[in-house]
């Protein structure tokens, strides 16, 4: 397709849609609610934050059931206040990663694997399930993960432990390497995606007044209702298909010194680009699947420091609300904003001090941005979110008290906007009555992958 006239822009889409053809391009091109209604998920992100939580923060008041509206479900869940319909909570999720479990590597190692020791020859979740959907790989992405290769949450097949790829951990080299994907001119089949993208928009008229036989009509119904809606909104849909590569770029992902004031100020942006990029992915159909790390458990300040501006703030909101680190405990103490000690993993060791409940609830503040620009976009009806960290309790460790979030839809298979009790949170006498095993299992049934290789990706939570 060198040459592209009106006339065969025209001959090939009605050609396409009376062969059925046009179908997968539709679907996975045009961005929209497409599947809406299948009973099925049609995009996965597993989104990591570091460190776990301060319970009693987090934990929503209910125990059980329905969220009965939209107020603050707790601090650290307050910025999902407006998504409260859209959100499954899970209290006391037991993360299972094998033995020596409540070490960060360890539990780094293993909460998407479900075994910290799992071979070489399998892999993590996310990966099993783009392996079973069988058209494109996990877009994997990191915000200053370090070097370490051996806690990388992500693990493809065949691939050794301590041999784990770091995810890219620079947006601006993502956008510039996603943008190929839809515009390389030198890739012909990114070509003649382009041009069949341009085609649709250009010659919907023909298509709406093409001559179907019943059977064909019935089959592209659903196709036809997002190009009408694509027509409407054509001059946003263009650019959601589109990667810009003015964005934000980190040269100190891999810094082994301490980090500056204004080099920390640039972790919620980096975040927020790389969420946009995941995005952008989603949107344009170039991955279905898609892993974030947000930095890394233990991480001591060389390279995140929670005092940057956002954090801060919500920090001031801690100790303006009087919020207390245990039921009987007294308010959270004020901080010096900049001593580094109190301001990265070590925070998760003192509940008592503000700063880990403020990063808790900023990172639940990045899962709402993400909902946002998912809807914006039209894709959160279809797709699935799960925040999760390595660690439950941040000052105990160990995996009893595993808060996780799960937003989103699947196609109307998944009832959100409640609660789910998954055990008791006590390391020293576990009461487990749901876990990660279980869980992810059924994200990969949502997504429609029903055959895993390891029995324990079970499923039955939702």
């Amino acid at each position: 397709m060198t040459t592209v006239t009106n006339r065969s822009r025209r001959k090939l889409l009605l050609n396409m849609a009376r062969t059925g053809a046009l179908l997968p391009f539709a679907g996975q091109m045009l961005g929209q609610n497409v599947y809406a209604q299948t009973g099925r998920a049609q995009r996965v992100l597993f989104l990591y934050y570091p460190n776990g939580v301060v319970p009693y923060n987090w934990r929503p008041a209910q125990f059980d059931g329905g969220i009965g509206g939209s107020q603050e479900l707790s601090f650290g869940l307050g910025p999902l206040a407006n998504w409260h319909d859209r959100l499954i909570v899970l209290k006391n999720l037991t993360l299972d990663i094998g033995s020596g479990a409540g070490a960060h590597y360890n539990d780094m190692r293993g909460i998407l694997t479900g075994n910290k020791d799992i071979s070489a020859s399998s892999a993590s979740i996310d990966h099993l399930i783009a392996e079973q959907l069988g058209s494109e790989s996990v877009l994997s992405l990191g915000v200053r993960t370090g070097s370490k290769s051996d806690i990388m949450i992500s693990k493809p097949r065949n691939v050794g432990t301590t041999e784990r790829p770091i995810p890219n951990n620079d947006p601006r080299d993502v956008a510039a390497k996603l943008a190929l994907g839809i515009g390389d001119v030198d890739s012909p089949q990114s070509d003649e995606m382009r041009r069949i993208y341009e085609a649709i928009l250009d010659d919907f008229d023909s298509l709406a007044n093409a001559t179907l036989d019943t059977a064909r009509r019935s089959k592209l119904a659903i196709h036809e209702n997002a190009l009408k809606r694509l027509k409407d909104q054509s001059g946003v849909q263009v650019g959601e298909c589109a990667f810009s590569t003015d964005v934000l770029s980190d040269p100190y992902a891999n810094s082994t010194q301490a980090l500056s004031q204004t080099e920390w100020q640039m972790f919620p942006h980096l975040c927020r680009a790389q969420i946009d990029n995941i995005v952008g992915a989603f949107s344009c159909g170039l991955h279905r699947v898609a892993t974030l790390q947000l930095s890394k458990g233990d991480e001591n300040g060389n390279l995140v420091n929670y005092s940057y501006d956002e954090c801060w703030q919500m920090a001031q909101q801690a100790l303006d609300q009087g919020i207390k680190p245990s039921q009987n405990g007294d308010p959270v103490t004020p901080m010096t904003r900049w001593y580094n000690e109190f301001a990265s993993h070590s925070a998760s060791h003192r509940p008592g001090d503000v700063p880990h409940t403020a990063q808790v609830r900023w990172y639940h503040s990045l899962l709402a941005y993400t909902l946002e620009q998912l809807n914006h976009k039209g894709l959160l009806d279809d797709t699935l979110v799960v925040m999760f960290s390595e660690v439950g309790d941040g000052s105990q460790h160990g995996g009893a008290a595993g808060s996780v979030t799960l937003a989103g839809g699947a196609g109307g298979a998944l009832n959100t906007g409640r609660i789910i009790h998954c055990g008791n949170g006590s390391n020293a006498d576990p009461q487990r009555i749901w876990g990660t095993h279980q869980l992810f299992g059924d994200l990969a049934r949502l997504m429609g992958v029903n055959s895993l290789p390891e029995a324990h990706w079970s499923g039955g939570v939702v």
